[in-house]
């Protein structure tokens, strides 16, 4: 993958070459990137939905991260050309991403359900429950370690922007070559004073 730096009205405006930024094959859409410009200093959904899993315990830790950082976040959208092939696979990883974290709050819920009705469970049926109970835990375990490496190839699968201090130049980050190339092309075309790279 490459990198491309570009201004920051052609990135917000979708001025780019007609090649898909992540396949570098002719695009048949748009894809618009979302960047805080604030920085990455905020809890990512990952995380979030970790803490939220974690009970009156990341609850806890969520208020104090909420109270520690009351800053409102600044967005960025940049507006990429995009393929259909690219689309599918990026949607394929957000469902599975998705399915992942369902299925490890589903285990946990479960989990949490067995060990309160093995409170009134005979001492036979104790040991039944306490299996359950431990099968759903590391069944939950299991979804979101899947879930945080279902987070990463989504990661991998999208464009990762980033704006400079002067706020004139957006850098986007795990293109392809071809795109990149093709970009490179357009600036050297055009009068704007694009950065070299």
């Amino acid at each position: 993958m490459a990198s491309v730096t570009v201004f920051v009205d052609d990135a917000v405006c979708g001025r780019f070459p007609p090649v898909c930024a992540k396949t570098g094959r002719p695009s048949d859409g748009r894809l618009a990137v979302v960047h805080d410009v604030q920085g990455s200093s905020s809890v990512s959904t990952a995380w979030l939905l970790l803490l939220l899993v974690l009970g009156p315990v990341g609850w806890l830790m969520l208020l104090v991260l909420a109270i520690a950082n009351p800053r409102r976040s600044e967005w960025l959208t940049v507006e990429l050309p995009w393929s259909t092939e690219a689309m599918e696979h990026l949607g394929a990883l957000r469902a599975r991403r998705r399915n992942l974290w369902i299925g490890a709050a589903a285990a946990v819920v479960g989990g949490l359900v067995t060990l309160v009705a093995s409170a009134q469970a005979h001492v036979g049926q104790l040991y039944a429950y306490r299996l359950v109970a431990v099968t759903l835990l590391v069944a939950a375990v299991a979804c979101a370690v899947g879930a945080l490496a279902a987070e990463w190839r989504v990661g991998r699968a999208s464009v990762s922007v980033g704006l400079d201090a002067s706020r004139r130049w957006v850098t986007l980050w795990g293109v392809a070559p071809e795109f990149a190339q093709a970009v490179r092309a357009r600036q050297t075309r055009s009068d704007l004073p694009y950065p070299s790279p």
